[in-house]
């Protein structure tokens, strides 16, 4: 028997899962003894609870509000993995559940609904009352949960490795996307619905569509050697995409069919731009606090990366007829480190009980989530889990950089 007393901001704690609301102004994580709600643009802790009965392996919240779904997980879970329950952080208890009786890999919150990622199927659940399936989807083997939502369409894969069905929020209505000939790795949709980046398992390649007409817009070198994404993500005006992979780099990319004249860090001397506005609402408010987070000017950008010079790198070698695809393609005009698996020997082996108790083969890492056009943060998960702040800007040269502004051990943020 496990006597251990679950106490929150113990060495016992362990990060299991960790995601952004749509608007990506604030992140819930679940651990192996409860939840925690933050700030995303400050990492202000804004709630925490303790679940005597166990862990939670799978969180989302609606809006910035204190409806929490979320999956039992790790060694101990607070539920049964095969169903979800809806967290009421507000009434201090539980409210609702979703009997799946399979395994869940993923959900997302779609306004009132759940969309609930199944081994081969992805179900949409109304979860504002008693939870009634709407709809259902089949679908590829997803042991990862891949699946992406926006305020007009959610993506998930297709009946064909490589291919993903974009579904219309409302009218259930699918249009397929050939993306790629190998299994996808990873999936975003901007905020307003109108983009959809995929990559592959392979990792060199990510590719960008328009949701209106299927068509591609934008083919983005990763690099060459194969690699595995862990997440991708766009700006709120859909002009950047962030992407990290298991190289423990951050890659932003332009997202060429845009053609906004002010597009963030070019030409603005650095300011931030301002995020769009939750449209939920909620019990957290806004708040400044700088408590707990590290700050500094940290250089830790690529300088073959950092110079805008049409989206090549290579410039007129580019140009030349006959030469390889790669010196033509579009790089990313920034990139910078984040933290990766770095503790003890002990620490990975605790973290790997945990993930295999869930059927996976590691916490996820390289989440991203952009508060506003011009800052993308990056979580982590496990005992010494990241919360790491990059901010887009303009170097000495007048060439974007990617500067890691800030960054914590965000188990170890305490309520005000």
């Amino acid at each position: 028997m496990d006597a251990r007393t679950p106490i929150e901001g113990s060495s016992n704690v362990i990060a299991l899962a960790a995601s952004f609301n749509l608007n990506c102004d604030c992140f819930v994580v679940g651990t192996n003894t409860g939840l925690r709600v933050f700030d995303a643009a400050t990492c202000k802790l804004l709630a925490r609870r303790v679940f005597k009965e166990g862990g939670v392996g799978l969180i989302q919240i609606v809006g910035r509000t204190n409806i929490i779904p979320l999956v039992g997980g790790g060694r101990k879970p607070v539920h049964n993995p095969l169903k979800i329950v809806v967290w009421d952080e507000k009434r201090e208890k539980f409210t609702r559940e979703v009997p799946c009786q399979r395994p869940i890999r993923g959900m997302h919150v779609l306004g009132q609904k759940l969309v609930v990622v199944l081994d081969e199927e992805v179900r949409i659940y109304v979860i504002d009352r008693q939870p009634v399936r709407e709809h259902s989807f089949t679908t590829t083997p997803n042991p990862a949960g891949l699946c992406a939502v926006s305020r007009t369409h959610f993506a998930i894969l297709g009946q064909i490795p490589g291919h993903v069905k974009l579904v219309h929020n409302e009218t259930h209505q699918v249009s397929i996307i050939p993306a790629h000939s190998s299994e996808l790795a990873a999936i975003a949709l901007s905020r307003d619905g109108s983009l959809l980046a995929t990559a592959s398992e392979k990792g060199t390649l990510i590719r960008v569509f328009l949701t209106s007409n299927n068509g591609r817009v934008a083919e983005l070198r990763r690099g060459v050697d194969q690699v595995t994404i862990f997440s991708l993500g766009f700006n709120p005006s859909g002009t950047l995409l962030a992407c990290t992979s298991d190289k423990g780099t951050l890659h932003i990319f332009d997202i060429p069919h845009q053609a906004t004249g002010d597009r963030p860090g070019s030409s603005n001397g650095g300011r931030q731009i301002g995020g769009v506005p939750s449209d939920v609402g909620g019990d957290w408010a806004y708040e400044e606090s700088d408590g707990g987070v590290s700050f500094a000017s940290d250089q830790r950008a690529d300088p073959n990366r950092s110079k805008d010079g049409g989206g090549g790198r290579w410039g007129v070698l580019g140009k030349i007829p006959f030469m390889p695809k790669y010196f033509r393609d579009t790089v990313s005009f920034a990139s910078a480190e984040f933290a990766m698996d770095d503790g003890p020997g002990a620490n990975r082996i605790r973290e790997a009980d945990e993930a295999s108790a869930m059927g996976r083969t590691r916490l996820p890492l390289g989440t991203v989530g952009w508060p506003n056009d011009n800052t993308v943060v990056v979580l982590g998960t496990g005992v010494e889990p990241k919360y790491e702040r990059f901010v887009i800007s303009t170097g000495n040269e007048g060439q974007r950089v990617c500067v890691r502004q800030a960054w914590a051990n965000y188990l170890n943020m305490d309520l005000a």
